[in-house]
């Protein structure tokens, strides 16, 4: 069928669904089933019958993927299957700053799943995520409330995360959403990881050298 036939099955409050779906889809990306009632209400809209999706966003080179296990819609760039046809979604070109605390929040996510947790909602501090950036040597990141403010803001955006509380409050939390480990797969992951630890290697072997240096000018 094309969206044509698809269109004039619909109700009017279909219509307008479908509508709304596909625009939040193309804004964010990611539909999370247990964000909120919006959300849910989208979410079984498409996944009830995904093929009028697939259809519309196939004139454009994109398509939907349904994971009915974790409860995420996700729009896929069908240019960009990734390595074997591995399931991603549609990619933004981000900064280094912003891929590490992505990494970071994968991990903290992966950590609590593997740990058994079954909640709907998974919850942090920032205690937690500062800790993980401590690893990373950006120190300047876990100073700057304004920076990881807007850093979380982006990926708010796009339904990875919400931040429940305000950034610097000793009560904030941000909830992980299950779309996180559609963002980053595991592949990515360890060769980030490995890439930034021989970077602070060299950092700090420069460092070292330059205080023996110094030290040796005394």
């Amino acid at each position: 069928m094309n969206i044509e036939e698809y269109w004039g099955d619909y109700t009017s409050t279909e219509k307008e669904l479908f509508q709304k779906s596909c625009r939040r889809l193309l804004k964010s990306t990611f539909i999370v089933r247990d964000k909120d009632e919006e959300n849910k209400r989208a979410y079984y809209f498409i996944s009830k019958k995904p093929e009028p999706f697939s259809v519309y966003f196939g004139y454009i080179g994109f398509d939907i993927v349904v994971d009915r296990d974790n409860g995420v819609i996700m729009l896929r760039n069908c240019a960009d299957l990734g390595e074997a046809g591995k399931i991603q979604s549609n990619r933004i070109a981000l900064k280094k700053i912003e891929s590490i605390v992505l990494c970071c929040l994968w991990t903290l996510y992966a950590d609590r799943v593997r740990s058994g947790s079954l909640s709907q909602s998974i919850l942090i501090s920032m205690v937690d995520l500062n800790f993980e950036l401590e690893k990373y040597g950006v120190k300047e990141l876990i100073d700057n409330k304004k920076l990881i403010t807007d850093i979380l803001g982006l990926f708010t955006k796009f339904n990875l995360v919400e931040i429940k509380g305000k950034i610097g409050d000793t009560d904030c939390l941000i909830r992980l959403y299950p779309s996180l480990q559609f963002a980053l797969d595991e592949e990515e992951f360890q060769r980030f990881v490995e890439d930034t630890q021989k970077r602070m290697l060299q950092e700090d072997g420069e460092t070292e050298k330059d205080e023996e240096e110094n030290d040796a000018d005394e």
